[in-house]
């Protein structure tokens, strides 16, 4: 069907805050698996904040694009990021620590983003702007607000455990040497889950397993806000 001009600049403005967003997450994963030891990522061009090293062209691009067009949400993917467990001191604690930083770093830009709409309020009332220049105050606000909660929903979509997801590696290096081992062996389990939790509402008349998720985020979107003196 075709879709109005509204609607495909709404998902293209979407789609580029994923991406900026995303690649904050894996330069996370990038630099916190150089400063344990393990230089991989760096070694490939990855520990950098140029989008383009990151970019999968279905998993960063269409889904996204197709999944925004569509009204409904999207989910997708980067490049992972390379990591070689033989150069790290304690391999399966740095793991979780560098699966932990994509999350930690999404959470970090959620408050950076918070406190520029802080300030964007505070520049447009200081200086009475709001009169004369009101639209593109709201729609600055509008674009940071929505980036606000992608990035938040991005740290706990990221945190379930399940491979491929940071949450699986977070869990496993939390979990005792003995728990850790049993739980290593769901690994080949956790994209089928995943798909199944994704997919299943398109296809059985039932509401989305992940809803809590948004619930979650939302909490944490508010609770940011209210910490940066916004909500």
């Amino acid at each position: 069907m075709p879709f109005s001009p509204d609607a495909i600049w709404n998902a293209i403005l979407i789609v580029t805050q994923f991406i900026i967003l995303l690649t904050f997450h894996e330069w996370g994963h990038a630099k916190s698996a150089n400063m344990l030891g393990d230089p991989t990522a760096k070694d490939l061009g990855r520990m950098s904040l140029n989008p383009a090293v990151h970019i999968d062209p279905i998993g960063t691009l269409i889904l996204p694009l197709v999944g925004s067009l569509m009204g409904g949400g999207f989910f997708g993917w980067a490049k992972p990021v390379p990591v070689d467990p033989y150069n790290l001191k304690s391999p399966r604690r740095d793991l979780m620590l560098i699966a932990a930083a994509g999350p930690f770093m999404n959470i970090v830009l959620t408050f950076a983003i918070f406190f520029i709409m802080a300030g964007l309020k505070l520049v447009f009332d200081v200086f009475d702007l709001k009169a004369d220049h009101g639209a593109i105050y709201v729609q600055v606000y509008l674009f940071l607000n929505t980036s606000a909660q992608i990035s938040v929903f991005l740290a706990v979509f990221n945190l379930l455990p399940l491979f491929p997801l940071d949450g699986f590696s977070v869990v496993n290096g939390l979990l005792p040497e003995r728990a850790s081992r049993e739980f290593s062996k769901l690994a080949p389990y956790g994209m089928p889950i995943l798909m199944a939790l994704i997919f299943l509402p398109f296809v059985l008349p039932i509401k989305s397993p992940l809803y809590f998720l948004g619930e979650i985020s939302y909490f944490i979107f508010d609770l940011i806000g209210k910490i940066t003196g916004l909500r």
